[in-house]
């Protein structure tokens, strides 16, 4: 029997090993954690965002400082004063950076709504008080300085850092917060929204 080359070669078939690519699972293995990470980070931004910016979050919705503050001359503040006023109260240290500008700019919108709103700067998480006091000559702010803040006080009203801003209504209760550092025009913008 005569032997075929050519049927031979159309009954052999030749498997060649499939070549795995080691690369593609390590791929896909760090996909989903950096995904997962972005995602949560994102999260976080978002969240930490709407705090920053308009924030009714805290523990108490009045502000009624269980502390006892006292002025520059160690005069006792009495918060009963600001009934029926409404009120910026800004939270400050000498060790922030941001605070300083941000005193600046306060200073400067107290000068239009000094006469309709009540403006005071608590100094915060102080380690020495003639810094604060040095930053406030610094400054030139004019509207009511306190002093004897601590991070007691800070929870109470919800802050987890400085700057921390809080808008009150005429009846202490509290309109809005703000871990940031505010801007003249963010100022009045808030300032209109709450009280204009």
């Amino acid at each position: 029997m005569p032997f075929s080359t050519v049927g031979f070669m159309e009954d052999m078939t030749i498997d060649f090993p499939v070549e795995q690519n080691d690369l593609e699972p390590r791929k896909k293995s760090r996909v989903i954690p950096i995904a997962v990470g972005l995602f949560i980070f994102v999260l976080l931004v978002l969240v930490i965002t709407e705090w920053a910016v308009d924030s009714s979050g805290g523990k108490s919705k009045i502000f009624s400082p269980s502390v006892e503050l006292a002025d520059g001359e160690g005069i006792a503040y009495d918060f009963d004063l600001l009934q029926g006023t409404p009120a910026v109260i800004n939270f400050f240290a000498s060790w922030c950076t941001p605070c300083r500008k941000e005193m600046s700019e306060i200073e400067e919108i107290s000068k239009t709504w000094g006469d309709r709103v009540v403006f005071i700067g608590i100094n915060s998480q102080e380690t020495n008080i003639d810094e604060a006091k040095k930053l406030v000559d610094e400054t030139g702010v004019t509207y009511t300085i306190l002093y004897g803040g601590d991070g007691k006080l800070l929870e109470e009203v919800g802050a987890i850092g400085m700057p921390f801003t809080l808008f009150i209504n005429p009846d202490a209760s509290i309109a809005g917060r703000y871990l940031t550092a505010l801007n003249r025009n963010e100022l009045n913008q808030y300032l209109e929204k709450y009280f204009g």
